[in-house]
């Protein structure tokens, strides 16, 4: 897979949304994923077959903005992945609470 990454400055959401108009148009099928970094920085990994490309973007609202405004669907099935991954479950609840009550 070949996979670009530009790790200069993060785009706002006009440049953004040129951006992944034109690696979907150059790519059948490109699906997006929005990673949040922090308050001020999110990226955008765009995937497509065999290429992908990483593009920064300022905030996860522009790159929502972006891949909307380019016609790019957004897969989120790594969030909720992530969500199961870090819910605790029951056991842990009531190991917790065993824990608080024989302090």
């Amino acid at each position: 897979m070949g996979m670009i990454s530009d790790l200069g400055r993060s785009l706002g959401t006009e440049e953004l949304t040129t951006v992944v108009a034109a690696f979907a148009a150059a790519n059948d099928e490109t699906v997006a994923a929005i990673e949040y970094l922090g308050k001020r920085r999110a990226r955008i990994v765009l995937t497509s077959g065999q290429e992908a490309l990483v593009v920064p973007a300022v905030s996860v609202e522009a790159a929502r903005a972006a891949c909307a405004a380019a016609s790019v669907p957004v897969d989120n099935g790594w969030e909720r992945e992530l969500t199961e991954l870090a819910r605790p479950t029951n056991d842990l609840w009531r190991a917790q609470a065993r824990r608080q009550l024989t302090r």
